[in-house]
């Protein structure tokens, strides 16, 4: 795929203000099932908020990569992250299309706590095109499509409640409780939620369920996990 030294220094002209983001990883091991969740982490031990972008651009070579930069900034901003916690890790690649246009694609981190205009965003349960499922509050993948909201994750901790965190085992999403995801590979926070059901507060039980032979991890709010297997209750989930 074409690139140009005279594109290359245009891009991190672009990417010029964008700062080094962090991340945090846990050894795989064997598929966790959910449990109790802990007391409310101190503030130490709340894990943090790690998001990958990919931003799309197109148009001629020197143009495509500045607009796939430009979308990847954008997507940043608009879930609450300044350039200085972001930063491009892949990229520009350029793809030829026809004649003088080029599809362009970069890819990139964001780390710490984004601004929020909300106190809540929607857990929303994501689908991919072979049926795998990831559950987020953050962007949409490429190749996923939104299934429909779980319910309102709060952004920043309040009385009685505990983080919740995306996590992977063997490249299957699953979301947890525990800051280390359960001896599994962190991939970032999403937010708090309840650990036992509040009074005066409308709430949805947060199941983790296995669907298949091969006991893919997807979220429900049904107890008995749309008809598939259950991992236990993470916790209760506000509805708004």
């Amino acid at each position: 795929m074409p690139r140009t030294s005279r594109l290359r220094a245009t891009l991190l002209a672009l990417a010029a203000g964008v700062a080094a983001a962090v991340s945090a990883a846990a050894p795989a091991g064997a598929a966790p099932v959910a449990t109790p969740a802990a007391p409310p982490a101190a503030t130490a031990n709340v894990g943090p908020v790690v998001v990958n972008i990919t931003g799309l651009g197109g148009g001629p070579a020197n143009i495509a990569g500045g607009a796939a930069v430009a979308n990847y900034l954008q997507q940043a901003a608009e879930l609450g992250f300044s350039n200085a916690q972001c930063r491009i890790t892949e990229g520009p690649v350029l793809q030829h299309v026809t004649g003088s246009y080029y599809n362009a694609m970069v890819k990139g981190t964001c780390s710490g706590d984004p601004v929020s205009g909300t106190p809540t965003r929607s857990l929303n349960r994501l689908i991919g095109s072979e049926g795998e499922h990831i559950s987020t509050v953050w962007n949409v993948p490429p190749g996923y499509r939104v299934e429909g909201s779980l319910g309102q994750v709060y952004m920043s901790p309040r009385e009685g409640t505990v983080p919740l965190y995306h996590c992977v085992v063997r490249r299957d999403n699953f979301l947890s409780t525990d800051v280390n995801c359960e001896g599994q590979t962190y991939v970032t926070r999403l937010g708090w939620i309840h650990p036992n059901q509040p009074s005066g507060v409308g709430t949805l039980p947060l199941m983790r369920c296995l669907v298949g032979s091969h006991r893919e991890f997807f979220e429900s709010n049904q107890t008995n996990c749309e008809g598939q297997a259950s991992g236990g209750q993470l916790g209760w989930i506000s509805t708004g």
